[in-house]
């Protein structure tokens, strides 16, 4: 049985702070669960990827991912 990391972590701005939603073995896998709860688009949307060497990404209003360099602001 293969043990699969789950080091790519999708998380949100809730509240005022940014939690960890979801946890995934690939980014891939993350891009499929953002465009599920979100298919109409993301241009005001509060979800970002972090993947596993701790790159910040996000969906532009494309739907194509875009590195992210600050959570703030």
């Amino acid at each position: 049985m293969t043990n699969v990391a789950h080091d790519v972590r999708v998380i949100k701005h809730i509240d005022g702070s940014y939690n960890t939603f979801a946890n995934f073995p690939t980014v891939k896998d993350a891009v499929d669960y953002m465009r599920n709860w979100n298919p109409s688009g993301y241009a005001s949307d509060s979800w970002y990827i972090i993947n596993a060497d701790g790159v910040r990404l996000r969906m532009n209003p494309q739907g194509k991912l875009q590195v992210f360099n600050s959570l703030i602001g």
